[in-house]
């Protein structure tokens, strides 16, 4: 069994152990609001005379006589900042020794000193000595040391540190890049650089607009098309769930332990065959029809098996650019039908959670039929699945989160999509989009667009939705 001690320690004698930071760590991106709740919390308890304030935890993995960072990097490095504005002299060896490789990491370094050095100067003034000294000797750190990296790693995906957690599908970057053992430092990184362009993705380039992207993608359309293709509930992706992003390590420390993987290991063999012939490959079906993007896999699909490692990154690569080119409007491909997004998507009062949650089901619908017959297939079924979805707007006076979880499963549309081999296997989508639908909320926009695709409607309640005012036969 490995050793595991956990110690309960002052903030000057945790600085004084020599910590590096892990080249498999995230970048340093605590906020300004982080850092103010951190501080106020410290402030309050030195006000209210408190014998202790418990910053959190962190773990470290003291494997070969190195103390590594597992987790607490946030919290240590601004309390460094805090102690460096206060001119305090503990913990300036280990500030000088701390590497920060990530641009991100210097910008948010250099931000959080100018807010801390702004707000002590106004929240602490000429307290500056008795506020240092409540910080090194009264705060402190849960210090737990682990010498098997694994055991780390497990324990960090249990704790909820104070301050910004990890969002669930950020603990996976961590596990993959473990996998990454037969992988060169440079393929690392570059797993670490796109992984992490795709959580601040920039939607305008002219602007300073951005958005997680991978967030809205593996929580949205990657988890839930793979739970809903498989007649599951989907509900909200979180740290319990991510097992569905693990599978197989494929290395020479990592053996096959059941004959099931096999297809796994074949998955991988060939794919790795395919990139190193470095031509193209006869008879490979590209998804876009004039486009051929060098960072979509065409041997990618949604539900694929999970091999761990690099093979996982080149997955997510894929599908984010998918999503960007399916439903940005920055790139060419498939114009008209991003117009029909924005005209039946975002209509007066989209912006109400039950037409988001029915939004995020019609984009995870459309990403599986591109997913199996590319851009021609959603130009076929785009406005089916639009009848499918939207429906739901009609039928129900309040579109709640459960509801739109379960809808998938009492119709199989997903399920339908993943085994149909071809158009005619899709037959069945149309007979349910045209199915009548009983309104009982009136949303004007979307009875009209159902009434000029022929669909029969009638009033559930001629008090909420009168059927005069749309000539409903």
């Amino acid at each position: 069994m490995e050793k595991i001690t956990a110690e309960i320690k002052k903030v000057n004698k945790v600085l004084d152990d020599h910590m590096e930071i892990p080249n498999y760590q995230r970048p340093y991106r605590w906020t300004e609001d982080n850092v103010r709740l951190l501080l106020e919390d410290i402030t309050h308890s030195w006000k209210e005379g408190k014998s202790s304030y418990r910053i959190g935890s962190v773990i470290i993995n003291n494997k070969d006589a190195k103390l590594n960072i597992v987790d607490g990097q946030q919290r240590i490095t601004t309390i460094l900042l805090v102690l460096h504005s206060l001119g305090s002299d503990v913990g300036s060896v280990l500030r000088n020794s701390l590497q920060y490789k990530h641009q991100d990491s210097i910008n948010s370094i250099i931000r959080n000193n100018s807010f801390i050095e702004s707000w002590l100067k106004e929240n602490i003034g000429n307290d500056a000595r008795s506020f240092e000294k409540y910080i090194l000797e009264y705060c402190e750190f849960v210090e737990i040391k682990v010498s098997d990296l694994s055991e780390a790693f497990q324990m960090f995906d249990s704790q909820n540190g104070r301050g910004k957690e990890l969002e669930a599908y950020n603990l996976l970057k961590a596990y993959h890049i473990r996998a990454m053992e037969s992988n060169t430092f440079e393929e690392k990184i570059a797993c670490d650089k796109t992984w992490e362009g795709a959580a601040r993705y920039q939607y305008n380039k002219n602007s300073n607009q951005v958005s997680d992207l991978l967030r809205q993608l593996v929580n949205e359309q990657l988890y839930r098309t793979r739970l809903w293709s498989r007649k599951e509930t989907a509900l909200e992706f979180n740290k319990k769930q991510i097992k569905e992003f693990k599978g197989i390590t494929v290395n020479k420390n990592n053996p096959i332990d059941f004959p099931y993987q096999n297809r796994e290991l074949l998955q991988f063999v060939m794919q790795n065959y395919f990139k190193s012939l470095g031509v193209a490959v006869n008879g490979v079906k590209s998804r876009f029809k004039q486009s051929s993007p060098e960072n979509i896999n065409p041997f990618a699909l949604l539900n694929q098996n999970i091999v761990n490692g690099k093979d996982f990154f080149d997955y997510t690569e894929t599908y984010v650019e998918i999503y960007k080119r399916l439903f940005h409007s920055e790139y060419d491909e498939m114009k008209e039908f991003k117009n029909f997004i924005q005209r039946n998507c975002k209509y007066s009062g989209s912006h109400r959670d039950g037409d988001q949650y029915l939004f995020e089901l019609y984009k995870s619908l459309i990403m599986l039929m591109f997913d199996k017959f590319g851009e021609e297939g959603v130009e076929k079924y785009h406005k089916t699945l639009y009848l499918l979805v939207y429906r739901l707007r009609l039928e129900k006076e309040q579109v709640r989160y459960a509801s739109v979880a379960e809808y998938p499963l009492q119709n199989k549309v997903f399920n339908t999509i993943e085994n149909a081999q071809t158009y005619s296997d899709l037959s069945r989508l149309e007979k349910m989009a045209n199915k009548k639908v009983v309104c009982k909320k009136d949303v004007d926009f979307i009875i009209r667009y159902f009434m000029e695709q022929k669909v029969v409607l009638t009033s559930g309640d001629e008090k909420k939705v009168d059927s005069t005012k749309y000539s409903f036969a």
